[in-house]
Parts: structure tokens; C-alpha cells; sequence
């Protein structure tokens, strides 16, 4: 048996779109072993919807993808603990997808190189923003040229924690997608290019005074806050509280604020009631940066 555990990922942070990834203490957990007919077992968030049936679940796809591109038709039995809310801005997607690939992969011995299990992450997933931290940790920018994944890893200081809070509605990425322009406004577009080079060299050099501006992107939050009842009010809100800078998680509709690890509770709380306010019920998450990535637990076959 092979057990494998895949954090939880935070996409974006403002005005990274589709390149900056962050690594978040809340789990995907799948064991795998071999079987002589494909079962799954699903317990935690997610649990009510049908995801032990294979064509419901995408740890199982991903699973399969391997197997087959190894050349193989043996089932298997998952059984699947996930932490991680779905749909939700979460990278849960990319938590299955890792998680599959990667158990598959362990379970044949490693057939497939690293490099291409990442390829067929990022193929699944459509893009690399979630995948690449899930399997990396910490905060990482990629970019894929030519099919090829790129990427680069910064690992953050200890005293940086996260609050995410999470209201109690979906927003499917594919609704939150389809505000996006498909032509961009030129100067909108270098605000967010400087941003974002502006927040990893913050990041990176342990100065958060401006992390709030670096964080403000200019592109997508403006339009996909029409989504989420109480959105400007909860960004006040941890910010009032001490928060270095705030983001839209992902798509939406959990909103990131990050601060120092004395401050997670009453910002968390600050943001939880204002969504309140708005009428939204929502549940909160003090969490840490996680900085393994994908972690292989378990291996009964030795």
C-alpha cells in the first residue's frame, strides 16, 4: 500500500493569475493498492457526492491516467481522507489530480519520471498555478512552454501565517472564468505585472509594509467579486485586524488574508463576521505555509 498526502493550494494571490501558487496545511490523503476491481472509499469534505463512483472522482482518473500510460490495466482500491473544501478556491482539483498521479506512479515503482507526471498534472488540471505548489510547496511561479512546465520555488518566513475564510456557497471556476476579458486593457496589465514581481521580492526579502498594494490586482478580483456578497467588506475587515495583504483564493469565493501568526485569530474572526453581516455563513482556517508539498507517508511494498 501506498500512502501519499497533497496540500491544499491558494492560486493567484491578487495579480499572479495562472502562475503564483501557495502551499496550505489542509490535506488530501488517498492510500492505493492493488485490487481485483476499482474501489473507492471516501470520507471528509466532498464525502455526500457520489466520489467513491470512478467517473465522479478524480483522484481515480488520475489514478488510471498512470496506469494506462504505464501500459497496465490492473484496478485498484483508493481509500480518500480529504480536508480540503471543494469548490471553494481551494485547489481541491489540483489536491486529486497530484494525488492520483503521484499514488499511481509510486505504486508501479515509478515508471514515469517526475518532469512528466508534472506534464500530465498541469494537462489535466488546464493550468499550473495549483498543481506545481500542491506537489512543491511553499509559493511558486510556473509557466509551461511548449508543453513543458517550468518553475520556481520561495520559501517563506516562518512568521507569515494564513487565514482563509470560506463562505458556505460554490463558485465553480467555470462561472468565475467567464467574466474574464478576453482583451486586456494595457495599462491594467502592467499594474499587475509590477505587482506581482513587487509581492515575490517582498516575500522574499521579509519586507510585508506594502504587501496589501502588492496584492491589489487589477484584472480579475474587480470582476469576479460580483460573485461573492460581502467581498469589499471582508478585505476591510482584515485589514482593520493587521492583515498584510488579502487576495481572492483562486476563483473564489474563499477569500486569503495573509498576517503574522498573533494576528490569525482576530483576523479571522473579522473577516468571518463580516460575512455575517453580508448574510453569509462561512467557516475559518488559521493555517501555516506548508513547504513539503506532496509527501509520500507510506510504503507497505518494501
Amino acid at each position: 500500500m501506498i500512502r501519499v498526502r497533497v496540500p491544499a493550494t491558494s492560486a493567484n494571490l491578487g495579480p499572479g493569475f495562472d502562475t503564483l501558487g501557495l502551499a496550505l496545511s489542509l490535506y488530501l490523503q488517498v492510500d492505493i493498492e492493488w485490487s481485483d476491481q476499482n474501489i473507492i472509499e471516501f470520507a471528509g469534505e466532498g464525502a455526500q457526492g457520489n466520489k467513491s463512483l470512478p467517473e465522479r472522482n478524480l483522484v481515480w482518473q488520475a489514478a488510471d491516467r498512470v496506469i494506462q500510460t504505464a501500459g497496465h490495466r490492473w484496478a485498484v482500491k483508493l481509500r480518500i481522507y480529504n480536508e480540503i473544501p471543494m469548490g471553494k478556491g481551494l485547489g481541491s482539483s489540483a489536491a486529486a489530480i497530484v494525488a492520483g498521479l503521484t499514488a499511481a506512479n509510486e505504486l508501479l515503482g515509478k515508471p514515469l519520471p517526475q518532469e512528466q507526471v508534472l506534464a500530465l498534472a498541469v494537462e489535466m488540471e488546464g493550468h499550473p498555478d495549483n498543481v506545481v505548489p500542491a506537489f512543491m510547496g511553499g509559493l511558486t511561479t510556473a509557466m509551461v512552454d511548449n508543453k513543458q512546465v517550468y518553475y520556481q520555488k520561495v520559501r517563506l518566513p516562518d512568521e507569515i501565517g494564513v487565514v482563509i475564510v470560506v463562505p458556505e456557497f460554490e463558485l465553480p471556476t467555470g462561472i468565475s472564468r467567464s467574466v474574464l476579458p478576453q482583451q486586456i486593457d494595457l495599462n491594467a496589465t502592467v499594474s499587475n505585472l509590477q505587482r506581482a514581481c513587487f509581492l515575490l521580492a517582498s516575500l522574499h526579502n521579509r519586507d510585508f509594509s506594502n504587501l496589501d498594494k502588492a496584492m491589489d490586482d487589477q484584472i480579475y478580483q474587480p470582476l469576479r467579486k460580483q460573485f461573492i456578497p460581502g467581498f469589499d467588506q471582508v478585505m476591510k475587515a482584515a485589514k482593520s485586524q493587521g492583515a498584510l495583504g488579502t487576495a481572492l483564493s483562486g476563483a473564489g469565493p474563499s477569500i486569503l488574508a495573509f498576517c503574522t501568526a498573533s494576528e490569525q485569530n482576530r483576523v479571522a474572526q473579522a473577516m468571518q463576521e463580516a460575512f455575517s453581516a453580508a448574510g453569509v455563513r462561512s467557516r475559518r482556517f488559521s493555517l501555516q505555509i506548508d513547504n513539503k508539498g506532496t509527501e509520500i507517508l507510506t510504503d507497505l511494498n518494501e
